[in-house]
């Protein structure tokens, strides 16, 4: 410390001689990374990554040229780790929290319809109708999906990749955490609806929430070169809500997914689950 003129103590100058603290090479990773991640998020992955463009990422993330180029001595290097850290992330940010709140607020707007059999099944019928159309929208309009897409595109044309199997392992990984807290949300939905799984699936959810979602990212695909035919409505089933409901095609489909993997629950208790849904909601059972 030196002091001012008014004899009150001052912070030196910082000597310009003097080297800058180094920044430590995890911090290095991580800043980068971060960036590049954030760039991803914004505008999604392209198979030739022309998007990556190392000296922005680097001017971007206030770290040393020479610091980075230690770590990743390529483009290539940087862009598999990229890829590993995207699969990772990429699955586990497909959940659409909103479709899941849209489906339990249906479910709470027709909680008294659930003590009469059709009437569930009709409740059951509109959560597939207007929530399947939704969560369909919301995925394919999403970044993190068309990431996911790009990602397994960019694997299938670099079949010889060193990094391939390595980037497949956190994809996979991702993957699993996905559909097991899917299945996790269909077994406990299903449930509140009066439905369980037929005998033959042994209580596995996740076959059922694997082909809801192969489904949804299926036609997300086709409504590339089909939109009319994707993006059509159709007449189906009577709901809640309509006896001449229009019907999106990915919500037919899982219909009909539906019907094969599960059936009604003889032991169904509608009074228990019409007061507990009550009671989450906050409102004052029946007496």
């Amino acid at each position: 410390m030196t002091e001012a003129l008014d004899g009150a103590p001052r912070a030196a100058e910082p000597d310009p001689q003097r080297p800058r603290s180094r920044i430590p090479a995890a911090e290095v990773r991580r800043r980068v990374l971060d960036v590049a991640m954030e760039r991803v998020e914004g505008i999604g992955l392209t198979i030739g990554f022309e998007h990556i463009v190392m000296d922005d990422l680097i001017r971007e993330a206030g770290v040393p040229r020479s610091s980075t180029y230690r770590l990743w001595d390529s483009k290539e290097a940087f862009v598999t780790e990229l890829l590993i850290e995207i699969a990772r992330e990429t699955s586990n940010k497909l959940t659409d929290d909103e479709t899941l709140e849209l489906s339990e607020r249906i479910l709470l707007d027709h909680v008294d319809r659930l003590a009469d059999a059709r009437e569930r099944q009709q409740v059951l019928y509109e959560v597939i109708r207007v929530a399947l159309e939704h969560n369909y929208r919301a995925v394919i309009d999403s970044v993190a999906w068309q990431s996911y897409v790009g990602l397994s595109a960019t694997l299938l044309s670099h079949l010889d990749w060193p990094a391939r199997v390595e980037i497949e392992r956190a994809l996979l990984s991702g993957s699993a955490e996905f559909v097991e807290r899917m299945a996790e949300f269909h077994r406990q939905f299903s449930a509140v609806l009066g439905y369980r799984l037929r005998p033959e699936w042994d209580g596995d959810y996740r076959p059922y929430a694997t082909v809801i979602s192969a489904v949804v990212e299926g036609l997300g695909l086709r409504h590339l070169g089909n939109p009319a035919i994707v993006d059509a409505r159709y007449r189906g089933p009577a709901t809640i809500t309509s006896d001449d409901a229009e019907w999106a095609l990915p919500a037919i489909a899982l219909l009909a997914v539906f019907e094969r993997f599960l059936e009604p629950d003889p032991d169904y208790d509608a009074a228990a689950v019409i007061a507990s849904l009550k009671q989450r909601a906050g409102q004052e059972p029946e007496a």
